[in-house]
């Protein structure tokens, strides 16, 4: 474990070196070896900055947070560090364990029995219905975020199509317009 504490414009007192040290210890038990983390601490005005660069083999992560409080700004950027060090080892995880489509199977493989769907082929299930209004896309956001629905269809304010609204996996929300 290395930590490297700067500070610029402010002291980095022995109490903040140490949950530098201690956030560091906790990233290295995620990622499973040694970690090489860079903290600098800036305070300009009345804001405190904190930027975390930490590195593990030959990946690197950055994070920056600004707050009042510079406990609290370098919280902060260690917790932007883990997430993304978290999601950078779940895809390695999730790439390495996928399937590449390489090897096509053989005829000697045993066919595996068909599943409920291909035995009784696609349904459609028909939800509820709803009346297409007119609204702005901010409108149809909004809409989404209060109702807690996946999908909305709306008539467009600007150009009068029929647009649909959905939430992303990501907690985005996706936006399809139709080419007419």
């Amino acid at each position: 474990m290395a930590v490297e504490c700067t500070g610029r414009n402010v002291a980095v007192t022995p109490s903040l070196k140490e949950f530098a040290e201690e956030r560091t210890q906790r990233l290295e038990r995620h990622l499973g070896g040694p970690a090489v983390v860079r903290v600098v601490l800036s305070h300009e005005k009345h804001r405190f900055g904190a930027e975390v660069i930490a590195a593990h083999r030959r990946r690197r992560w950055k994070a920056q947070e600004e707050t009042g409080d510079p406990r609290t700004a370098l919280a902060l950027a260690f917790a932007k560090i883990d997430a993304q060090a978290k999601r950078d080892s779940e895809k390695r995880r999730d790439r390495k364990h996928k399937g590449n489509g390489r090897y096509p199977e053989t005829a000697e493989a045993p066919a595996a029995a068909p599943s409920r769907r291909e035995r009784r082929g696609t349904r459609v299930v028909r939800g509820r219905t709803s009346a297409v209004k007119p609204m702005g896309v901010d409108e149809a956001a909004l809409a989404m975020e209060s109702s807690g629905q996946e999908v909305l269809v709306f008539r467009d304010a600007s150009n009068e199509r029929v647009s649909v609204m959905y939430r992303r996996r990501d907690g985005d929300l996706g936006l399809i317009v139709p080419e007419c």
